[in-house]
């Protein structure tokens, strides 16, 4: 029986983790000794502002009620990625929803570039509300249920140190303190960890959610980083945070922004009181200060006095998430670009894993480490060809940039036979293996029709499903973004003061 769990690390990752394990525990009347360890001197990267559905189901297994989680990580409505100048002065949305499915949706099979139709405005609701800045639920829908499908925009820094509170009401204990020494067996496996506060503290199970340091799995473990740079270019970014009352935009948007520029792409995330933006560039073809530079001239003259945040990464993984008693989670495992919004993802994936698993390994250690490995192998593969698919098939050549971006050994392999056989057909379910895809069919179509890629017509007129009603239907009963932000802000005053 795991008795004993460590975390090393705070921040989203740690705490997210932390509190997923928590919960498990407590729900399972298993009495698990959580310990979180977070150094008081290494800031969080807090970078991560942009969610997947996925985190509705996270945060609401947690317990953290969904008004709570609004309030307190200045968290606001996102129900689609906007995508602007990826083929040349042209604009498409990637939304969380699809209208008929493609079990019986003869329509997008015949769908192909060339038939002057916008393939997300045929088949997605969100789209269209969103350009009216519609809220996807209203204060009368349950938690974390709405009318469409939804995800948030939010302040990662915000949202760990709430679930910091939650946790240790619930049980977690917490230290603030810094790692100084990793003990590890003849046997490559975790005895203890010693702080620079003079404790030595032991566990069953370690999970490392150190970031980029990866102090146990990488440091002190050996597990190297299998680079993915090949496919995925970027390994820079510059960051800024844009107050309201500095320059505040006409709306607060329920869709993420991602604006392609000479040597990247852009982001512009609207939260409750500011914007976050950032351009995530190659190093290859773009230094820093330039890279800054640009990015306040995108924004405009009242960038000037807001400072700017340069962050390093490489897109990549661990060859192993998990070795003996260790198990890395977001950053100390790996990093995917922020281009689909997946971060926070694979940390709620992660620890949802091992969460069901904690029985696994105290029965079948070395069958749980095997398995858990092949699906986070898996689960970061799947998505590096998702993202890599939105540059392959760019029309772009302007740059040295997107010159390189889109040749043809750029191409994860995975990836290029698909390319060709949707060169003559539109996707089908069988392109898509696997029961619990985060990017499936859906998606995909989004992407290859909305950058014109997929193949021409097939003879015969497809038969175009009409979304109309639907779409007025919610523009009558759902309030927008803006409105359904204000009441929250009034109601979260109301409960403060009473």
């Amino acid at each position: 029986m795991v008795q004993t769990v460590l975390v090393a690390g705070g921040g989203s990752a740690g705490w997210i983790t932390a509190n997923l394990l928590n919960a498990h525990c407590r729900r399972a009347g298993r009495p698990t000794r959580i310990l979180l360890v977070e150094s008081p001197d290494i800031p969080t990267i807090g970078v991560g502002e942009a969610t997947v559905p996925t985190i509705r189901r996270t945060l609401k297994d947690i317990g953290l009620p969904e008004q709570d989680f609004l309030t307190s990580a200045e968290a606001t409505f996102k129900t689609l990625i906007r995508f602007n100048d990826w083929n040349p002065g042209e604009s498409y949305d990637h939304p969380f929803d699809r209208r008929a499915r493609p079990q019986t949706d003869r329509a997008a099979g015949a769908w192909g570039a060339g038939n002057g139709l916008a393939f997300d405005r045929h088949f997605s609701a969100l789209t269209r509300l969103a350009d009216h800045n519609i809220a996807p639920k209203s204060p009368r829908h349950p938690q974390y249920q709405g009318s469409f499908p939804y995800a948030y925009h939010l302040d990662a820094i915000k949202l760990a140190a709430r679930l910091s509170t939650f946790g240790r009401e619930r049980g977690i204990e917490h230290r603030l303190a810094n790692i100084a020494r990793v003990n590890v067996s003849p046997e490559g496996l975790i005895g203890s960890v010693e702080t620079d506060q003079g404790e030595i503290l032991t566990a069953d199970l370690f999970v490392d959610c150190t970031g980029f340091r990866s102090i146990l799995l990488g440091d002190a473990l050996d597990v190297p980083l299998q680079s993915y740079a090949k496919y995925l270019l970027c390994d820079r970014a510059v960051t800024m945070r844009v107050p309201y009352e500095v320059y505040r935009p006409d709306r607060i948007l329920t869709y993420t922004k991602a604006t392609a520029r000479e040597s990247g792409w852009q982001w512009d995330i609207n939260l409750q009181s500011r914007r976050g933006i950032g351009y995530v560039y190659s190093s290859q073809f773009l230094d820093a200060d330039a890279a800054e530079t640009a990015l306040r001239q995108f924004e405009g003259p009242h960038s000037e006095s807001l400072e700017a945040r340069h962050i390093r990464f490489t897109s990549g993984k661990r060859v192993h998430s998990w070795r003996g008693n260790c198990v890395a989670v977001g950053l100390a495992d790996g990093f995917l670009e922020p281009l689909e919004s997946s971060g926070l993802y694979l940390i709620e994936f992660a620890g949802l894993a091992i969460a069901s698993m904690l029985e696994d390994f105290a029965t079948a250690p070395h069958a749980t480490v095997r398995y858990y490995n092949r699906i986070m192998t898996d689960l970061y593969e799947e998505i590096l060809g998702f993202l890599n698919l939105h540059y392959v098939i760019s029309t772009r050549r302007d740059t040295p940039f997107w010159r390189a971006a889109t040749a043809e050994d750029a191409i994860v392999d995975d990836l290029r036979d698909r390319l060709e056989l949707w060169r003559h057909r539109a996707p089908t379910q069988f392109d898509f293996p696997g029961a619990d895809r985060l990017f499936a069919r859906d998606s995909y179509e989004f992407i290859l029709h909305g950058m014109n890629y997929v193949a021409g017509l097939v003879p015969g007129k497809p038969d175009i499903p009409d979304i109309s009603p639907l779409v007025d239907k919610a523009r009558h009963e759902l309030p927008e973004h803006e409105a359904f932000l204000a009441l929250l802000q009034r109601s979260a005053s109301s409960a403060q003061t009473a």
